[in-house]
Order: C-alpha cells, then sequence, then structure tokens
C-alpha cells in the first residue's frame, strides 16, 4: 500500500475549521466536508505515518494507527448543554500498544494557530487537550493562548493507575525530582495536571515536601506549542518527535510505575 508522504497542513484546509467554528451546524459542515475527508483527514494520516518512522529512529516505543489513531470530529452532544455538533480541531494519539489512551502517549492537536478553544463537554472531552477540562474554564491563564500542540506523558483515569504512579514517587523521590529537573531543564515544565485539593488519601505525610506537587496531580504531561508555520511545514514529524524524546525522562518513569498494574 503506497503512503503519502506528510507535507504539512495546508492553510486552505485549515481555514475549514476556521470556517466550522464560525458556522458549527449540519448545514455548513455537509456543504464543506469534502476539505476534511479528502485533504485534512488524509493530511493527519500522513502525519501519523510519518511520526511512527520519526519515533521509532528515536527507539521511542510509540506508533499510531493511520484511521484507527485519529479521534472522530463529531462530539456526543447527548448529554450537554452545548448542542455544537463539531469539534474544531484535528486530533489523534500514539501510544505503544495502539489503543488511543493507553498509559504514557503522545497526542497531536491541529488548529489554525489562535484558533477557538472548543467547549468543555465532559462527555466529549480530548484526551491532553487542556482547553477542554474543566480547570482551564475556571483559569484560562494557566494554558494561555490557543492554537495546534503535542502533549506526551500520562493522561490517567483510572484510580489504580493514579496511585500507581504516586507510590512511584514516593520510592523513588529522587528519581521523580530528577525527571522534574530534566523536563525544566528543556523547557518542559509539567502541566497543572487536574491536580486534587487536598493531598490524596495515603499520601498525606508528605504534604508540604517537594513531592506535594506531583502527588496532587492526577495526569503527568508536557506540552509542547505548534506555530501555523509549523504545522505547515514537512518537518512537523521530526520536530514532535524531538519533543518526545525530550519527554523519554516522564514516558520511562511512568511505565515503569505503571509496569503490570491492573485496573479490573
Amino acid at each position: 500500500m503506497t503512503r503519502t508522504p506528510f507535507s504539512g497542513f495546508a492553510a486552505a484546509d485549515l481555514a475549514f475549521l476556521t470556517g466550522l467554528a464560525a458556522h458549527n451546524d449540519r448545514e455548513w459542515f455537509t456543504a464543506h466536508r469534502a476539505v476534511y475527508d479528502d485533504r485534512l483527514k488524509p493530511t493527519l494520516s500522513a502525519l501519523i505515518d510519518a511520526l511512527n518512522g520519526a519515533l521509532a529512529a528515536r527507539d521511542l516505543p510509540l506508533a499510531g494507527d493511520p484511521k484507527k489513531s485519529v479521534f472522530r470530529i463529531h462530539r456526543d452532544v447527548r448529554f450537554s448543554k452545548d448542542k455544537r455538533p463539531y469539534k474544531t480541531h484535528v486530533s489523534a494519539t500514539l501510544t505503544r500498544d495502539g489503543q488511543k489512551l493507553s498509559p504514557g502517549l503522545l497526542y497531536v492537536h491541529i488548529e489554525p494557530e489562535g484558533g477557538p478553544a472548543p467547549a468543555f463537554d465532559p462527555e466529549t472531552i480530548d484526551p491532553l487537550d487542556p482547553s477542554t477540562l474543566p480547570s482551564a474554564q475556571e483559569e484560562q491563564a494557566g494554558y494561555a493562548g490557543n492554537g495546534p500542540f503535542a502533549a506526551a506523558g500520562f493522561y490517567l483515569s483510572e484510580r489504580p493507575h493514579i496511585d500507581a504512579f504516586r507510590r512511584a514517587i514516593v520510592a523513588d523521590p529522587k528519581g521523580w525530582l530528577a525527571v522534574e529537573r530534566a523536563l525544566a531543564a528543556k523547557g518542559l515544565p509539567l502541566e497543572p495536571g487536574e491536580p486534587t485539593k487536598r493531598m490524596p488519601k495515603g499520601f498525606e505525610e508528605h504534604a508540604g515536601t517537594t513531592l506535594e506537587p506531583g502527588l496532587k496531580r492526577t495526569r503527568w504531561l508536557v506540552r509542547r506549542p505548534l506555530t501555523g508555520a509549523e504545522i505547515g511545514d514537512d518537518e512537523l514529524p521530526e520536530l514532535i518527535a524531538d519533543f518526545v524524546a525530550e519527554a523519554r525522562p516522564l514516558l520511562t518513569f511512568g511505565w515503569k510505575a505503571l509496569h503490570g498494574v491492573r485496573t479490573d
């Protein structure tokens, strides 16, 4: 099967997302969906395919399927007050086993630079998209600006995974603080990570220590904003793969922490 080389997201194609943000209804989407089906989706698939090679070249065990790793553009509005039917971005994840939300992943979020933030909807939250989280709605300053980005790390929803990550921090505090320093040295501070207001149960004795911020998190992620020029360039896969390589200490720590953890 012939793969289409990734050549960047064309500004004319990204304009579809801008138009969709202004006309988020079925009639407009149907009239213009050829741009989405014939150009945006294939370009995102080509990016995933190119990332597979770029990540493998850096010995990073993440990969995606050009079709299965892509998130739907349709929103599930059944239980939401916000009835807009479509997201205003395209996105995908790459993981170790190909499952979209497997622990330790790369998330790629594509929209026009400075694009509108998707509305918060607990039923259709996009993994790793900070602008869709409740905290972002309450404190937008924490995620200055909206637009394309890549994120890497652990977007965890299962309690056994979250607690296992916390136990690993406590078991190896020097190792964890070294991870934080390594990320900071690359200009990749950890995202707020939907922290708990109080110290989590079983970890109270670490309140007030250097481990407190890490233990209060429920997600451990770093984020790399992308510019319009970067997402329009054919070197985007290499740029994103370099970012994931810089996040390797976090991924390595987390994969070790969650090894063998069952959620059933």
